[in-house]
């Protein structure tokens, strides 16, 4: 007997097909997509290709040097997250080791936010039974935390990297200042930093002080939200690693008469006589993050001087 079965089939979405597709979207390039994915280029154009083909709908736009979500694009892109997330959730409760425990993550002010939320749900979803506990502090904290042994893993920001860490990442550190501000072109030269343990000061001060320029400090401010507000109200200039500087922030150019800043290295310490394996897991999982979302040129922001 004919039915409307053809018409009434369910159909299953692949869920690499929608992975492709969410890190085509979030890099704007099939090739970014391909490094975060270790994948090569010619295999995401051909699962983004499946997936409109399934679809029946064009998810890109194609017509520019830069690949720009279409209006069913934009509409499939939360969907596609929450597929990809609940197929994660699922496969990490059961595929993983029962692993348990908690472990407790140095990080600095200054790159928490734009490096650390990925990275942790990432690992909240292949070790959902480890919790991880987030130690917010300035680089010369945390290094003492870890020796003491009050935090488990550190990452800081160092403008080198002892034997005792691995480096992750090098950024350039660049001046910040408000939208249109004049304090830049103040004499002396209004610098603010969030404490006094902050290693980005040190590099700021010594800069000025070998260019010759007088300066006067605001602050400290005690928060990365604090430092960027008095930042952005044109009250001093401060510094960050250059893909941290949110969008409505201005990045210095050489021409603005400011000294160059030292690059940072962001490093991992963990505990050498530590042998707790959750430990080792994560420390695994922030290597391997680092590896295929930032060094792979999936920056968390791409920023140029203003």
């Amino acid at each position: 007997m004919n039915t409307n079965a053809e018409n009434t089939l369910i159909r299953n979405i692949d869920v690499s097909l929608a992975r492709a597709f969410v890190a085509t979207a979030e890099t704007g390039s099939m090739t970014a997509a391909a490094h975060l994915l270790n994948l090569t280029q010619g295999a995401i154009s051909q699962q983004v290709k499946r997936l409109e083909e399934l679809f029946g709908k064009q998810l890109f736009d194609r017509d520019h040097r830069t690949l720009s979500l279409t209006a069913t694009g934009d509409r499939f892109l939360l969907h596609a997250r929450r597929l990809i997330s609940m197929n994660d959730e699922i496969w990490g409760l059961m595929s993983a080791p029962e692993f348990e425990g908690t472990v407790r993550l140095g990080v600095p002010r200054d790159i928490i936010r734009p490096f650390i939320p990925p990275i942790l749900r990432s690992f909240g979803d292949s070790w959902p039974k480890v919790q991880v506990e987030l130690v917010c502090k300035s680089t010369p904290i945390l290094r003492e935390a870890l020796g003491k042994g009050e935090i488990d893993i550190a990452l800081t920001t160092e403008t080198d990297t002892p034997s005792a860490a691995e480096r992750l990442l090098s950024e350039d550190l660049v001046w910040i200042a408000g939208r249109g501000g004049k304090v830049r072109h103040e004499t002396p030269l209004p610098i603010t930093i969030t404490d006094d343990t902050c290693t980005f000061r040190s590099a700021m001060l010594r800069a000025l002080e070998v260019a010759g320029k007088d300066w006067r400090l605001v602050g400290p401010v005690g928060t990365n939200d604090a430092l960027l507000a008095t930042v952005e109200a044109d009250l001093a200039l401060g510094s960050l690693l250059r893909s941290t500087v949110p969008e409505h922030i201005d990045i210095l150019a050489p021409d603005e008469n400011l000294p160059a800043l030292k690059p940072f290295h962001i490093n991992l310490y963990t505990r050498t006589s530590h042998s707790n394996p959750v430990v080792s897991q994560l420390a695994d999982h922030i290597r391997d993050q680092f590896a295929r979302r930032f060094r792979a040129g999936v920056a968390p922001m791409q920023r140029k001087a203003s």
